[in-house]
């Protein structure tokens, strides 16, 4: 049987990992993958696998502990969430003032709370009326 080149391991499943994160966009994989591509490097120097395996879950802990929340700050800054200031949609679930929630929004689940004056009820007509962060803030449509 032959013996599988961890160099080429490592870079595969880093680009798994890459692709993966492109579908999900959770900011976790990305730096795993990182790490991958950490300890295909330090493959190439003579690591031995268990240094190449500790070098990935260095950079990958250390990466989303100290990385993805100003990453992904940096990201929803960009996003012209903005555009979407004044939509109205249907609640997929009722919310409470001031609660936090779970609605569907273009299909796509977002975290939302009710900033209005009264209570949400599931099938209510909602307005966006800002963000906070990636959170929808909303307000029942009178």
């Amino acid at each position: 049987m032959n013996n599988i080149d961890p160099l080429s391991l490592w870079i595969v499943a880093g680009l798994i990992l890459l692709i993966s994160e492109m579908l999900t966009g959770g900011f976790f994989l990305i730096f795993i993958a990182i790490g991958c591509f950490a300890a295909a490097l330090a493959s190439t120097v003579g690591a031995t696998i268990w240094i190449e395996a500790l070098v990935c879950a260095v950079i990958a802990v250390v990466g989303v502990i100290a990385l993805r929340k100003p990453i992904q700050a940096r990201m929803m800054k960009t996003m012209k969430i903005e555009a979407d200031l004044g939509k109205t949609f249907r609640a997929s679930d009722a919310i409470d003032l001031h609660e936090k929630r779970s609605l569907s929004y273009q299909g796509v689940p977002w975290s939302a709370i009710n900033v209005g004056l009264e209570p949400v009820l599931k099938g209510d007509h909602v307005t966006i009326v800002g963000m906070d962060g990636n959170v929808l803030l909303i307000r029942k449509e009178t």
